[in-house]
């Protein structure tokens, strides 16, 4: 059974040159596909503290639905190989970027498997950045953080410092 979760946004008021008044995102959205709930959850919780919207999906076929949901808002990806039915990230992956949408979408791809060359190289021809599980979760999010900040031309980590869990 697929999961999903969406941490509801916050969101600025900008005044346009038109004196009209437009929303402008202050917090970024990233998708995270990853079967195993302990480590979905793990990383939920860990990118929330920093601020970040989280969508989750433990499915391919999740993955697909949430992208197309919120391809307005997604800033990035989170995308494990091995997935629960036989169906893996790299697919995912390579069905992704042939929708336009998508093809810019920073997506960080989270494996404990060791790869083949030919699954490296779709990584790279895919414009996905590498992060190997046993690396630790603070460098995947520190990865993140490096790969969304240039989207908004300001540093990607929405606060200096985790929120205490007790915080609003």
């Amino acid at each position: 059974m697929a999961l999903a979760v969406l941490r509801s946004p916050s969101a600025g008021i900008q005044i346009g040159e038109t004196g009209g008044v437009t929303p402008q995102r202050t917090r970024r959205t990233v998708l995270v596909v990853e079967d195993a709930i302990a480590v979905r959850n793990m990383l939920e919780d860990f990118l929330g503290l920093y601020g970040y919207d989280v969508i989750v999906a433990s499915h391919p076929d999740t993955a697909f639905k949430r992208l197309k949901q919120s391809a307005a808002s997604l800033d990035a990806m989170i995308l494990d190989i091995g997935l629960d039915d036989n169906r893996s990230g790299i697919e995912v992956l390579e069905l992704m970027r042939l929708d336009d949408r998508f093809v810019g979408l920073p997506v960080v791809v989270l494996t404990g498997l060791s790869l083949t060359g030919d699954e490296e190289e779709s990584i790279r021809r895919n414009n996905a950045h590498l992060l190997h599980k046993k690396e630790g979760y603070e460098r995947v999010f520190n990865r993140l953080a490096e790969i969304v900040a240039p989207l908004a031309g300001k540093s990607a980590l929405p606060n200096a410092r985790p929120r205490a869990a007790n915080q609003h």
